[in-house]
């Protein structure tokens, strides 16, 4: 399933979810609503399955994506909701990524193994970790299957952004980055967040009172970044 609308002739919001959910999430509804309202942007989105794939051959659809609309739109905006913003800062740090001009991280992972790691505990994933069989659990009485290869792709290819007290992403990254994170996520701990923004030049970082979906403020903490793009 995708959405793709065209309000925009030269830039395009390419919007990647978070893990387990599909385009249905409130974000994308309201994005949607926006730019075919106001014709700001040209708007893309697709179910990731992330689950389902590896990180590599997810960075590869993206990645050919990317590709393909830089050759329509002068200016692309990747955004990219909690392990969607661990899709869009691996594409930056390893890929090809065109006419992006900016990365909108919303409440941003920059380690997502080591977060599945610390919610199930060591026990649980130990198989897994070793590509020995999938990982099942339970998340908002969703059953979630995670292929067996999907943490040994993560460990070989070096895709955690954040390991321990390192940041590994350019300082000056080509794309301007701006983020916006709620200080009651107890998800992804926004303390992340802080360190990213103390190794990482960014151009903005937005500050909610809100928890990891961003549910009360995301109307209006986004609009504040729309325009800034808009104007930068």
């Amino acid at each position: 399933m995708f959405f793709f609308d065209l309000n925009n002739d030269k830039r395009l919001w390419f919007h990647l979810h978070g893990f387990a959910t599909n385009v249905f999430g409130s974000k994308i509804e309201h994005l949607r609503s926006r730019f075919s309202r106001t014709g700001e942007y040209s708007f893309f989105a697709m179910d990731m399955d992330y689950e389902k794939h590896t990180t590599t051959e997810v960075l590869d659809v993206v990645e050919a994506l990317i590709e393909g609309f830089s050759e329509k739109f002068e200016e692309i905006v990747l955004c990219g909701s909690s392990h969607g913003g661990y899709i869009a800062c691996n594409l930056i740090r390893f890929r090809d990524f065109g006419n992006v001009k900016s990365l909108v991280l919303l409440a941003p992972s920059f380690e997502t193994l080591s977060l599945i790691v610390k919610e199930l505990g060591e026990e649980k994933v130990k198989r897994w970790l070793r590509g020995e069989e999938p990982l099942r659990f339970v998340e908002e009485d969703m059953e979630i299957e995670v292929r067996k290869d999907f943490a040994r792709d993560i460990l070989q290819k070096g895709y955690e952004i954040i390991q321990g007290d390192r940041v590994l992403f350019p300082e000056s990254p080509s794309a301007g980055i701006y983020i916006i994170h709620g200080e009651d996520d107890e998800i992804v701990p926004i303390q992340r967040t802080e360190l990213f923004c103390r190794r990482v030049k960014v151009r903005e970082f937005v500050r909610v009172k809100d928890d990891h979906q961003l549910s009360n403020t995301f109307p209006q903490a986004v609009e504040g970044v729309i325009k800034r793009l808009l104007t930068d």
